[in-house]
C-alpha cells in the first residue's frame, strides 16, 4: 500500500513558503539587527519567564512578529548579543522554530527542557544531557528518511558537560523518546524503551535534534527530570519548585556559555 511518504518528500528542495517570505510579510528583517549566534531556547512558557529576568540585558524594542512564539534579543554580561526564544510545545512548533531562527542566521541552538524519566535509577530534579533521540514524532519525517538518526552536535554537547562539570553539577547522558501524544505513554511503549535503556519521553527533542542537524544548525539539549514514569504509576509534577531552580541553575550556566561561542 503506498503512502504519501513513499514519495520522499524530505528530499524536496522547492517549497511554496519559507521563513524569509515568512519575514517579509510580516514586515520583519533581520538583517537590520544584531541577532547574536546563539540562541537559547526554553521548552516552558515559565521557564521562559524567569530566565527572562536573569539576563543583564533585554531590548523590550526588538519587534518580533509572532507573539506566541515570542523570541527576544539578549546580551550577557560581557555584551555579547545572543537570542532568548519559546517555541510553544511540541514538535511541529519547534521545527517551525527552527526554521525561523536558521533564517535569522543563529548557529548555536541550546536547548532547554523537562523530561519523564523511565528509569528506577534517575530521580526527579536530576540532570539530563541528551546524546540523542528515538525519533517518535511526525514532522521530522519532512526532514529526514526514517533511518536518519536524531543526535546532538557533539562539540557542543561536550561544551555543555564541561561547564556541568565545573560547576559540580551530576548529570546523566543518554537518549530520549520524543512523542508527539503524551496521552499514549501506555506500559508497553514505556516498558520497551526501558528496555533500551531510554532515559526520557519529552516533546520536542527528536525533532529539535533531527531538524536542526538537517538544517545545518549545531543544537544541544540539556534539562531536568520533572516527572518518573515507573512500574504503572506517574511521580510527579512539571512545576515542583526544586525542579525550576535546577533549571535556572542550569539556565546561567548556558547563558555563560553564550560567550565561548
Amino acid at each position: 500500500m503506498s503512502t504519501l511518504f513513499t514519495q520522499d518528500l524530505w528530499a524536496e528542495r522547492e517549497r511554496y513558503v519559507s521563513p524569509e517570505a515568512d519575514f517579509a510579510h510580516h514586515g520583519f528583517d533581520p538583517t537590520r539587527f544584531e541577532m547574536g549566534e546563539v540562541c537559547l531556547v526554553t521548552f516552558s512558557s515559565g521557564l521562559f519567564r524567569r530566565v527572562k529576568e536573569r539576563i543583564p540585558v533585554v531590548d523590550e524594542d526588538f519587534p518580533w512578529p509572532y507573539e506566541t512564539t515570542p523570541l527576544h534579543l539578549c546580551r550577557t554580561a560581557s555584551g555579547k548579543p545572543f537570542g532568548l526564544h519559546f517555541p510553544s510545545y511540541g514538535s511541529v512548533r519547534i521545527t517551525n522554530s527552527l526554521e525561523q531562527l536558521a533564517a535569522c542566521g543563529y548557529r548555536y541552538i541550546l536547548g532547554l527542557g523537562l523530561g519523564g524519566t523511565l528509569q528506577e535509577g534517575v530521580d526527579i530534579g536530576d540532570v539530563v544531557l541528551l546524546e540523542g533521540a528515538v525519533r517518535g514524532d511526525g514532522v521530522s519525517r519532512y526532514y529526514a528518511p526514517k533511518e536518519f538518526p536524531a543526535v546532538a552536535d557533539f562539540a557542543l554537547l561536550h561544551r555543555v558537560a564541561q561547564r556541568l562539570e565545573a560547576a559540580g553539577i551530576p548529570y546523566h547522558v543518554g537518549l530520549s523518546f520524543g512523542t508527539d501524544a503524551l496521552y499514549r505513554e501506555v506500559p508497553s511503549l514505556i516498558e520497551r524503551l526501558r528496555e533500551l535503556g531510554v532515559l526520557l519521553v519529552d516533546l520536542e527533542s527528536s525533532a529539535f535534534l533531527t531538524v536542526g542537524r538537517r538544517l545545518g544548525l549545531q543544537c544541544s539539549w540539556v534539562g531536568v527530570v520533572s516527572d518518573r514514569l515507573v512500574e504503572s504509576e506517574h511521580e510527579g509534577n512539571i512545576h515542583m519548585e526544586h525542579v525550576a531552580d535546577r533549571l535556572l541553575r542550569l539556565s546561567d550556566l548556558l547563558i555563560d556559555l553564550v560567550d565561548e561561542l
